[in-house]
């Protein structure tokens, strides 16, 4: 490169490192790599070609030299190519940060430019276009043209600069570049001598520096707090995807101890790694138990599946030859014990509903905390999951223990009922008294209005027997003792069941869960396997590698425009 300090060159970024010193082969080289992109059938690729050319003699400048707009297509164009290229156009001048030159032929009408009508669509104000007026030298003489060529016609908050290009013809015959810049010099001198000044190529390429520094200017703050939050997301990245591992069995053990305590922090509520869209963990599981659970209990009728029939067929089988004189407990207690068991389907769907969130935990923990080994996840939340599943059985053992422990003996002492049931008695008692007040004849009018009409079976028969006025007090009181009995059952298993699935699931889980994982993965044998990086990972570090460079060179590149005058 040295060698080419003193003339021009040329370097395309696809033949990165080839110097080109001959710009007929620059030419050449543009055009078979276009036929390479976009085919030789005139067609359009978003995929651009990267070239710099190098020289003491020109502007430091960044053009981007998009495709003509055109209406018609021609050749091999498909039909749509008028909307391709509008789109591809678009796609660069829509950018802020861009300057858009909007070109248009001084001999074409300004008002149906298609470059202007583009450019305005990008940047509605024009703050950031300047128009290029081309063909000067073809333009109609007057005051017309004197109005577009002071930007009368077409404000644009940049300027418009007019230039008179070689034509086909020139470039024919051989016409060097330097010769026609002196032509366009002489020409606008003669015809145009008071816009001579701000009219020429040599003139564009100038204004073109300034606005590019100054609009860089304006940038570059913006610019560098943009590439220094890209830099630490990008490092942020690399840290949170890390480094090659050597000591592989600390490594191990370290990644199984914290995911254990990333494991109980989400089931106490104080991860780090909170989630926001949907309650997860330990404030599942307390959902399950309070409004799952215990909305499902509040809401059990104690009555369920038990008829009127039922209930006075109870009565009288538990009686036998002789008439009870008080409340037959016989029939209360088979009842009741009854109802009490068609809680048991319920409260074993509570500890299934806690083992399936706790399987979730474990699985999204180990997604998050394993997610750069995949085997090592793999292995993980395999462990985890059989040692739940192993504290599955014993659990719904112990919730049936429970319910039978309550079916297997009555509690008619417990300090809730006891006065309950004693008042009950004492009014069956008294009803053998001829008198009763207004309320209570009332009450038991109403009563009975409802067993009668709960006196009909399933089939629409009507019960042969009428019931005597006692039989309507102790099937009316039986019913109230059920409902009184299955309100204290229901409170203490509201309590109970989810201890038990605290005590025999999730703590044994959060104790036991690391002992397990460590014996089970803890093998030299295995480091090797359960180590291998995840595809995935790899690729995402060689990614983020990348970027973390590009973001360095830019931000080098953008500390050194501080030395630059005007920045």
């Amino acid at each position: 490169v040295s060698t080419q300090s003193t003339g021009i060159w040329a370097e395309f970024l696809h033949r990165k490192g080839e110097i080109f010193t001959d710009f007929e082969l620059v030419k050449q080289e543009i055009s078979i790599d276009t036929e390479r992109v976009a085919g030789n059938t005139k067609g359009i690729s978003a995929v651009p070609i990267h070239l710099k050319i190098f020289s003491n003699s020109t502007p430091n400048l960044t053009l981007i030299d998009l495709p003509g707009l055109t209406k018609v297509p021609v050749g091999g164009q498909p039909e749509d190519i008028e909307t391709q290229i509008e789109q591809l156009v678009l796609s660069y001048v829509e950018n802020e940060n861009a300057i858009i030159l909007a070109i248009t032929p001084g001999n074409q009408d300004i008002a149906t430019s298609d470059a202007i009508k583009v450019a305005r669509k990008a940047d509605p104000f024009g703050e950031r276009t300047i128009a290029v007026i081309t063909k000067v030298d073809l333009m109609e003489r007057g005051a017309e043209a004197m109005n577009l060529l002071k930007g009368i016609t077409l404000p644009v908050k940049l300027g418009l600069v007019g230039v008179v290009n070689r034509s086909q013809i020139d470039i024919e015959e051989g016409k060097t570049i330097k010769q026609a810049l002196d032509q366009e010099e002489k020409y606008f001198s003669k015809n145009h001598p008071n816009l001579a000044m701000k009219m020429g190529t040599s003139y564009l390429s100038g204004r073109l520096s300034v606005i590019l520094m100054g609009h860089v200017k304006k940038c570059l703050p913006g610019l560098r707090s943009r590439v220094s939050h890209m830099r630490g997301v990008q490092e942020a990245t690399i840290n949170d995807l890390g480094t090659t591992i050597t000591k592989k069995g600390p490594a191990i053990l370290e990644l199984i101890n914290t995911f254990c305590e990333e494991f109980r922090c989400v089931i106490n509520g104080n991860s780090n790694n909170i989630q926001t869209t949907e309650i997860s963990g330990g404030a599942k599981l307390f959902y399950i138990f309070q409004d799952t659970f215990g909305k499902a209990l509040e809401e059990f009728d104690p009555m369920t599946g038990l008829t009127l029939s039922d209930v006075r067929h109870a009565v009288r089988n538990s009686m036998g030859t002789r008439p009870s004189l008080f409340v037959p407990e016989i029939a209360f207690e088979m009842l009741v014990k009854r109802q009490i068991g068609l809680l048991r389907d319920l409260c074993l769907r509570v500890v299934d509903l806690s083992y399936d969130e706790l399987a979730n935990t474990i699985s999204v923990t180990c997604s998050r905390h394993f997610e750069r080994f995949d085997n090592l996840k793999s292995a993980a939340m395999t462990s985890g999951i059989n040692l739940l599943s192993e504290r599955l059985a014993p659990t719904r053992q112990m919730v049936e223990n429970l319910l039978n422990i309550e079916q297997g003996y009555i509690n008619t002492n417990h300090p809730d009922f006891m006065y309950r049931y004693r008042a009950m008695s004492d009014r069956l008692k008294s009803s053998s008294e001829p008198s009763h007040d207004a309320a209570s004849v009332s009450s038991m009018t109403s009563r009975i209005s409802i067993c009668d009409q709960r006196e009909r079976t399933d089939s629409g028969k009507e019960i042969d027997h009428k019931l005597t006025k006692r039989e309507r007090e102790e099937v009316q009181m039986i019913e109230q003792l059920i409902v009184q009995y299955f309100t204290i059952i229901r409170k203490q298993l509201q309590d109970s069941i989810p201890k038990t699935i605290m005590f025999f699931m999730v703590a044994f889980l959060t104790k036991s869960l690391s002992s397990t994982l460590i014996s089970e993965l803890y093998v030299e044998e295995k480091f090797d396997e359960l180590l291998q990086e995840s595809e995935l990972v790899r690729k995402k570090r060689e990614r983020a590698t990348k970027m973390l460079t590009a973001l360095n060179e830019a931000q080098r590149v953008l500390s050194s425009l501080r030395d630059m005058p005007g920045l």
